[in-house]
């Protein structure tokens, strides 16, 4: 298929799996870092976002993302706050995304093989959060960067020696992945991949000529993370770590990888069941070796054993396999705990390299004359037939799972069907039945939430919970949550404050008193409490009926 054509197929594939969350509004992430941030409502805040965090208060100041924040703020002065322009320009970048990858198969692998990577990849219901989030933008930019990146690289490589005016366009586009997101800062392991394993000559003589260039790429490196480490007070990963991560050693962290692995393997091999949230229980830390970890060093192994035998004979299975580990490592925890175990969206990045070792796995079982990278030669009918299938099955899930992020009541009502193991999901259900005046109903979903919140983060959900009964005006349950929760975690200077406001609502001023020793004991504000301790004082000297004390609590910003 001449190229114009091959290009204007996967574009269409592209629209098709994405056009049905056409109509979606802000769900999940896009309400806290674009629907409820005041910093992206326009251009006008343009120096705050380039010295700040990427989360607004009250969230963990955390992660630096100034290049993917200032293009929220862009989209939303073109299109006045409506989701409709984001939808637009994640279509545009996921078409891009998949033309790149077109490109790229096309260098390695036969045309019609590397049209066939395309089309799937365009079609793969796993992109599906990374589309339908506004705020996964960055993960399209950051795939399409890398890609493009590489097809340069390529290109220059395949006419001799990179020259500075080269080394200082792929230098330009690494600062602007970089500050897109984390994984832009390994591209140049990419492109070191593709040098020692796609280009020819001795690997030590090769490197010593492009060393300046690579070196050039390092120093960038460096001053991206000093820049970083400026804005986040010394952070680089991000300070909010997953609850099945926190106190994990590095073995126990790489144990819980390996039983990742046959989670990642089922997303790219076989997406039938997807899921918004794999928080505990869903997915749960390894501190054995059991037969989950087992079956994902099983297939670790048979990754490297490819690699290694198929270097030579198919050298593109070799780089797709190289490029799946450089995408996937900084979502492993190997390297420092996230916030993450696993979510769809950071698949966007490996899967480019997935399809690529698909494609060389494909050209060992093509006839001579087609399996020749650049081949013109027709795709055997068999194979065609088996594209279109997994094509329109692709198509099909993506269409559906695009509907799923509709907004954020049927996202959470999907969710807790998805994934009926997430504390999180039952939470936020119970959020949404509190919404809709299911009081009950709520309340179950709490209760569900208490009994799946990992050992030690049911303070969280207390929480939560006791500002529901707070609104609700049930200022005896709210303050039984309260006390529940400061058992569990005793510093939180804040909800001592709620809980001690809600003893003296109900006239238990002893017990309030106690509450302001104990916030005291645990290093709280001696000001603030000080005065709580003579309001209660005061309140139970002249015997002040229950309800007549009412004070207020304003919390700060968490920094």
């Amino acid at each position: 298929m001449p190229l114009r054509r091959a290009v204007l197929l996967v574009i269409a594939v592209a629209i098709a799996a994405s056009l049905a969350g056409l109509g979606n509004d802000f769900t999940q992430d896009d309400l806290r870092l674009i629907y409820e941030n005041a910093r992206v409502h326009g251009l006008s805040h343009w120096r705050e976002i380039l010295s700040s965090p990427y989360w607004p208060p009250p969230w963990n100041q955390e992660l630096y993302r100034p290049v993917v924040t200032l293009s929220h703020a862009l989209w939303y002065a073109l299109g006045h706050g409506e989701p409709l322009i984001f939808r637009i320009v994640s279509y545009i970048l996921y078409s891009l995304s998949a033309v790149s990858v077109l490109l790229l198969g096309r260098q390695l692998l036969p045309h019609g093989i590397a049209l066939g990577c395309a089309v799937l990849f365009a079609a793969h219901p796993v992109h599906v959060e990374a589309v339908a989030l506004a705020v996964g933008q960055g993960e399209l930019l950051v795939g399409l960067l890398a890609v493009v990146m590489t097809l340069r690289y390529l290109d220059r490589r395949s006419r001799g020696n990179l020259g500075v005016r080269d080394w200082v366009i792929l230098g330009a586009l690494y600062l602007v992945a970089s500050f897109t997101k984390e994984q832009g800062l390994l591209i140049p392991a990419l492109l070191l991949a593709a040098e020692v394993i796609l280009l020819d000559g001795k690997v030590a003589d090769r490197l010593r000529r492009l060393g300046p260039g690579y070196a050039g790429l390092a120093l960038l490196a460096v001053l991206i993370v000093l820049l970083r480490r400026a804005v986040l007070g010394g952070e680089f990963s991000g300070v909010f770590v997953s609850e099945a991560l926190q106190g994990l050693t590095i073995g126990e962290r790489a144990l819980t990888m390996l039983k990742i692995v046959p989670e990642w393997a089922r997303l790219l091999f076989w997406p039938l069941h997807l899921q918004a949230d794999y928080a505990p229980m869903e997915l749960t830390a390894s501190t054995t070796f059991r037969v989950p970890e087992a079956l994902g060093l099983g297939i670790l192994l048979l990754a490297l054993l490819s690699a290694w035998l198929l270097r030579r004979r198919v050298p593109v299975v070799t780089f797709g396999i190289a490029w799946l580990a450089v995408g996937l490592f900084p979502v492993s925890n190997l390297l420092a705990p996230t916030g993450i175990l696993l979510a769809e969206r950071t698949l966007f990045l490996p899967s480019i390299g997935f399809v690529l070792m698909l494609g060389g796995l494909v050209t060992l079982l093509a006839p001579s004359r087609v399996a020749s990278p650049g081949s013109e030669s027709p795709v055997p009918h068999e194979l065609t037939i088996a594209i279109v299938i997994l094509a329109v099955a692709g198509l099909a899930r993506s269409v559906e799972r695009q509907r799923v992020w509709r907004n954020e009541g049927f996202l959470t009502a999907r969710t807790v069907q998805d994934a009926p193991r997430s504390y999180r999901a039952q939470r936020a259900y119970g959020d949404m039945l509190f919404n809709l005046g299911q009081p009950a109903l709520a309340l179950e979903a709490y209760a569900g939430a208490l009994r799946l919140v990992p050992a030690g983060h049911a303070w969280r959900v207390r929480n939560d919970l006791a500002r529901r009964f707070r609104a609700m005006g049930e200022t005896a349950r709210e303050a039984e949550q309260l006390r529940q929760s400061l058992a569990e975690s005793p510093a939180q200077g804040d909800t001592r404050g709620y809980l001690i406001s809600a003893l003296l609502l109900l006239g238990r001023y002893a017990d309030a008193a106690g509450q302001v020793d104990s916030a005291l004991a645990h290093g709280a504000k001696p000001d603030v409490f000080q005065k709580l301790r003579q309001l209660a004082d005061s309140a139970a000297r002249v015997g002040a009926p229950p309800g007549s004390v009412r004070i207020r609590i304003v919390t700060e910003p968490a920094r």
